[in-house]
């Protein structure tokens, strides 16, 4: 016998438009984008949320009052899911490693520059390899083309905000990690203002590599073996890597006065600080 059709089951108003808005990303990350969004038919995003025709036209009446909600959704930006695991598990063999020296400064000093070529290098190549991560760039790169002013400003402000949230995960973890292994900003920069200024310097260096690595792939995932910074240790650098950590490094010196951490205290300190950045992503205002 014919089954009956599945009920579907009532939702909210403001079920109905994350459903919909989700589905609208979705669609967006796997197709591409356009600044009017051109090939996303509401019927086909209405069909991918599973959500009532009624419900979602009575949200948006107009094609209009759509496009404009999605560029908004895609402008606050995205996280790449599971980056803080992979980072941790890249800082984690690092330092179970039997050539971590901790005692001596140049073991420090070599320590950090390698935590900063993992951490960047898997930072753009999560970023490289998002669908969402394409379609939100290709949003920063061309919303200067949206005709309607207040909606280009409303766009504006959303990544705005989403640069403020990447500058802030920036300026924890680069911060932490640095007074973990006895690191302090040089003068003219002090306290966390100054971690400020770097993470900013480093979050809009990443999108303009982002951005390029959209039609130049090779530029993250092209890798020599270098021994940079005053490293004694030989590993493989990106462009990018090395450009982000001669960022950081142009600003920072050994610390005479700090402590020499322990493996435990390091391994822990710096899983923390991973956490520690999502936070402070999340809470920024």
């Amino acid at each position: 016998m014919r089954q009956p059709p599945r009920a579907r089951p009532r939702l909210s108003d403001a079920e109905t438009e994350r459903r919909v808005v989700d589905a609208a990303l979705r669609l967006l990350a796997e197709q591409g984008i356009t600044v009017g969004l051109d090939g996303l038919r509401f019927e086909d995003v209405v069909r991918a949320a599973d959500v009532s025709r009624t419900s979602a036209y009575r949200r948006w009446p107009s094609r209009d009052t759509f496009v404009a909600d999605v560029l908004v959704a895609l402008a606050r930006g995205t996280e790449l899911t599971g980056i803080g695991d992979r980072i941790g598990d890249e800082v984690g063999a690092l330092l179970a490693a039997d050539t971590v020296d901790l005692r001596s400064p140049q073991g420090r000093h070599d320590l950090f520059v390698q935590l900063l070529r993992l951490s960047f290098q898997t930072d753009v190549e999560g970023t490289l390899s998002s669908p969402e991560f394409h379609t939100y760039l290709a949003l920063r790169a061309a919303f200067v083309g949206v005709p309607d002013d207040d909606l280009r400003d409303e766009i504006a402000a959303a990544l705005a905000h989403s640069e403020r949230r990447a500058v802030a995960r920036g300026r924890v973890v680069v911060a932490g990690a640095a007074r973990l292994l006895g690191m302090r900003l040089v003068p003219p920069l002090a306290g966390d203002d100054g971690y400020t200024l770097v993470a900013r310097a480093v979050s809009a260096a990443s999108t303009g590599f982002a951005v390029s690595a959209l039609a130049d792939p090779g530029l993250v995932r092209t890798t020599r073996p270098l021994a940079p910074f005053g490293s004694t240790r030989t590993a493989p650098w990106s462009v990018p890597a090395l450009t982000l950590a001669g960022i950081v490094l142009t600003h920072l010196e050994p610390d005479p006065d700090a402590p020499v951490p322990t493996l435990d205290d390091l391994t822990t300190g710096l899983r923390a600080l991973i956490d520690a950045g999502a936070h402070a992503a999340a809470t920024a205002e």
